[in-house]
């Protein structure tokens, strides 16, 4: 894997979370969209796009929480509810709806009392903008898929991409109509072309290419339908969260597919994955409570429209892994400071906050690679640890057993992905092969 590849594939490990939040009194967030006049807005799509906690720090990228999969459509009257969110956290919503401009609502507090967002109507000459994206999407019997959502993930400007990060230069998203129609506007006369993943109800994900200007039919196909049967001691497992994710993660290919929970008898079925290509078909480390784990399963998709059968995959033992993160300088650890441990191959992770002590522990990790990090304003990690990712600022390694007493040293500094001083080279600087290994204070 080359270096740019290395920095995409840990950045995008690191994009997976479990919420922090308190199982109990999460509130429900309702409001309503409306446009000039006070006209409520039908069918307006709301998502969660970024959040943030109200306090403390977090590793978390803004749009990995939790709570940033979920969104709603307006009724008929311009409101909508989207239920049960952390009640620790602000959020910025992204508001969608055909015939009127995107709009971004920021510092959202779902404790705090309903408020009307307002959209303003599209213009004719926005419509007939050179900077405009136009189509339609449908599926392989040729019907349009209402609600598809067309993300762009990637922006091409001269002889530079650019992936993520580029609300500035186009919308971040466009959702298709009841008739399958959409339309994404750029905000730059310096994009060339557009990478952006299609996906609707029904169908399997896909990436298209866009220029500003165009017009597309974007066909998606029904996808391949994956089963399997969760087993712990012979025993039918229920409520084990199963997700996929693609084994290639260069940008403009990567997929991850929604997750699904075992029935009572233990059964699970992914719908709709994308076909011919190569998944990890993984369980998450939380559902599964620190009760063992699933070894990841490699599988390659068939043609749109076939069903595999993964068969009975058992439960193996899983271990912990816990310690202390210390300051090389003796001061104490901030409060609410959270640590964040990814796996390496499953888009899955856990997350805590350290004790006033710096103590940390994860149960029911996997027999694998695994990635841990923690933020610090002011701090970073030591190059005195064993187990330093050089390349992407994290403490990396293969767990083969229970690991106590783990120390992670940090030190004051700015953090940073490529810790360029005295970089050891060679399979040293992103041992994700080697055992975890703690530092020697």
């Amino acid at each position: 894997m080359n270096t740019v590849f290395k920095i995409l594939a840990r950045f995008s490990l690191m994009l997976v979370c479990v919420c922090a939040a308190a199982a109990d009194e999460r509130p429900d967030l309702t409001e309503q969209v409306v446009g000039t006049g006070d006209t409520p807005i039908a069918k307006a799509s709301v998502f969660i796009y970024t959040a943030g906690p109200k306090q403390g720090t977090s590793v978390l990228c803004p749009s990995c929480y939790a709570d940033c999969q979920k969104n709603a459509q307006t009724d008929a009257d311009g409101h909508f509810k989207i239920a049960s969110l952390d009640p620790t956290l602000r959020f910025r919503l992204l508001i969608v709806a055909a015939g009127y401009e995107s709009q971004f609502v920021s510092g959202v507090d779902p404790t705090n009392a309903p408020q009307k967002i307002t959209l303003s109507p599209l213009t004719e000459a926005a419509l007939k903008s050179p900077l405009r994206i136009k189509g339609m999407v449908i599926d392989e019997n040729g019907k349009p898929v209402p609600g598809a959502a067309i993300s762009p993930e990637g922006v091409a400007m001269g002889q530079m991409t650019r992936w993520g990060g580029n609300d500035a230069v186009v919308e971040p998203l466009a959702v298709a109509d009841d008739n399958g129609r959409f339309v994404l506007f750029c905000k730059s006369n310096n994009v060339d072309t557009v990478y952006a993943t299609a996906e609707g109800r029904g169908v399997a994900k896909q990436w298209v290419t866009l220029k500003p200007g165009g017009d597309y039919l974007v066909k998606l196909p029904e996808g391949v339908t994956l089963t399997g049967q969760i087993l712990r001691h012979g025993q039918p497992v229920k409520d084990i969260s199963v997700s996929a994710t693609t084994t290639e993660r260069q940008c403009g290919k990567y997929f991850n597919c929604d997750s699904v929970a075992t029935d009572t008898n233990g059964h699970f079925t992914l719908m709709n994955i994308p076909p011919n290509r190569e998944f990890v078909v993984f369980t998450s480390m939380k559902s599964l409570q620190g009760e063992g784990a699933l070894p990841n399963q490699i599988v390659t998709t068939g043609d749109s429209g076939q069903r595999q059968d993964l068969g009975r995959l058992e439960i193996q033992p899983a271990f912990t892994i816990s310690g202390r993160v210390v300051l090389s300088d003796g001061q104490p650890v901030p409060a609410d400071t959270r640590m964040f441990l990814a796996r390496e191959k499953a888009m899955d992770s856990l997350e805590t906050k350290l004790n006033a002590d710096g103590a940390f522990e994860f149960r029911g990790v996997p027999a694998e690679s695994v990635t841990m990090n923690v933020r610090i304003k002011d701090y970073r990690l030591s190059k005195r640890n064993p187990s330093l990712d050089w390349l992407n600022g994290a403490i990396l390694g293969r767990v083969t057993g229970d690991i106590h007493d783990f120390t992670i040293l940090m030190k004051p500094g700015d953090w940073q992905y490529n810790q360029t001083d005295d970089h050891p080279g060679g399979d040293d600087d992103y041992p994700v092969n080697k055992p975890l290994r703690s530092v020697k204070l």
